[in-house]
């Protein structure tokens, strides 16, 4: 007949428990890797990303500078008009 002590009741259910913990931690794994491949594109192009908003910034802070450059009035002499008086001002 077959007779089991309690410490081979104790291996048996810590191999068990470890057999079931590497598998979980297989499974995650593999879970990681699927999700990454899924959400990252494919060969990301970094250098053209960062080109390309940097030139939309740049672009932007052309159009604030000329905006603000529009704004200040210029006396016929060339110089520009100090506070209170404009270039039509005698």
């Amino acid at each position: 007949m077959l007779t089991f002590q309690p410490l081979d009741i104790l291996i048996a259910f810590a191999a068990g428990l470890i057999l079931v913990a590497g598998l979980t931690l297989l499974a995650l794994r593999r879970r990681n890797e699927i999700l990454q491949e899924f959400l990252t594109p494919d060969e990301p192009d970094i250098e053209k990303e960062f080109f390309k908003r940097r030139a939309k910034e740049i672009a932007d802070k052309q159009i604030v500078q000329s905006t603000d450059e529009s704004d200040v009035e210029t006396a016929p002499d060339g110089e520009d008009a100090g506070w209170g008086e404009s270039a039509t001002s005698p």
